[in-house]
């Protein structure tokens, strides 16, 4: 009997020893992904998302976060949810603003916004063109709202414009935490989501749609972390090869998500093809996703060097993160043309003595005459 249980006690320390080897092998948003596995489901901490529904607007709050360690962008706990503005009824809504605040567990105190990293609104775009007899437009992009970060945790959408749903149609919410300063101490964070919408019973408004353009470089499969050489002298390091990694048309891999080492640097991209421009489009808003070090990101007309929109954003001088970034609204639009080419540009300044993570993405909207012709059709 003594033997049997000097056995299992021998094995179960292997098993234990060899999961905690396994675990700090992992990089660290994985091992989030296991830590807040286990808080939630031996309910050590709140692990249910709540919906609060006004008049004109929803708040959807986070499960509990375990702030526990440095979490760089795409690292801390996060956690996704499939939600329903109101599902009681089918009232067209147009979405117009949006906004994430950091807040205490227990809901009373707003923490610094620090602790967001992103929140990503998505469409399903199977039900929601379904809806709207536009088959023609599932999978042709990502079906990505807007996604708003550090630095931009709220925007609206210019007066009079909106992005068309069904109170009843589900929507996909993705939030995560971020930490770049804090080493000390361990708390407890939720992030309350909000989004303003206008009801079509009371006022109808100009439908947009959106898209997510982003910057990415390519790098060597085979020697994926050796930066520039001869033959890609625009190569990236990437932060990981298997997410945020893209095909081009010729098969190569190319990173969204890479690595800027200490000093400054300038990244150019054309987005033409992103763009996908048909004859013409009328640009209403962009927003833009970056990280910290960023400091000027612009879109620019190549054909005629024209800047579209220039972002200035400014970082923090007593701690990482950024203060601001700026976004583009106009009423009134700008034209981009299928015949033009456009590029992005970055400038960026790692001012630390440590690599740092980079992405660059701009959340646009434009105006939509199909869905236009939808909704002037519909009878409610």
């Amino acid at each position: 009997m003594r033997k049997t249980f000097k056995f299992i006690l021998i094995f179960l320390v292997l098993v234990l020893a060899g999961g905690f080897i396994y675990f700090k092998s992992l990089k660290t948003r994985h091992q989030e992904l296991i830590k807040s596995k286990i808080y939630y489901t031996l309910n050590i901490v709140d692990s249910e998302w709540k919906k609060d529904l006004s008049d004109n607007s929803v708040v959807f709050t986070s499960p509990t976060f375990v702030i526990s360690n440095i979490y760089k962008s795409m690292e801390g706990p996060k956690s996704d949810q499939y939600v329903v503005i109101d599902d009681t009824k089918e009232e067209l809504l147009f979405l117009t603003a949006f906004k994430t605040n950091a807040v205490s567990s227990d809901e009373s105190r707003q923490m610094s916004n620090d602790f967001v990293c992103h929140t990503n609104f998505e469409y399903r775009d199977a039900e929601h063109y379904n809806r709207w007899n536009m088959t023609n437009r599932i999978n042709s992009q990502y079906p990505r709202i807007t996604s708003i970060s550090n630095g931009v945790e709220d925007f609206e959408l210019p007066d009079g414009f909106g992005f068309p749903v069904f109170s009843n149609e589900r929507l996909f919410i993705n939030a995560q935490a971020l930490n770049h300063n804090i080493t000390d101490s361990t708390f407890h964070i939720k992030h309350k989501i909000k989004i303003g919408y206008v009801k079509n019973s009371e006022k109808t408004l100009i439908p947009l749609q959106p898209k997510t353009v982003f910057m990415m470089f390519p790098f060597d499969p085979e020697n994926p972390y050796q930066g520039p050489t001869e033959l890609l002298p625009n190569a990236c390091i990437p932060v990981e090869t298997k997410n945020h990694t893209y095909i081009d048309t010729k098969g190569n891999p190319l990173s969204g998500h890479w690595i800027i080492k200490p000093g400054a640097y300038n990244y150019v991209y054309d987005t033409t093809e992103q763009l996908k421009i048909k004859d013409s489009i009328r640009l209403h808003q962009i927003t833009s996703h970056l990280h910290p070090f960023a400091n000027r990101f612009q879109l620019r007309d190549k054909t005629t060097g024209e800047v579209i929109y220039d972002c200035k954003s400014e970082n923090f001088t007593d701690k990482i993160g950024l203060k601001t970034t700026p976004s583009f609204s106009s009423q009134k639009g700008v034209w981009l043309y299928e015949d033009h080419q456009y590029e992005m540009l970055l400038d960026v300044d790692n001012t630390t003595e440590k690599d740092q993570e980079m992405m660059a993405s701009m959340a646009i909207f434009y105006y939509d005459p199909e869905m236009h012709d939808k909704i002037s059709a519909l009878k409610l």
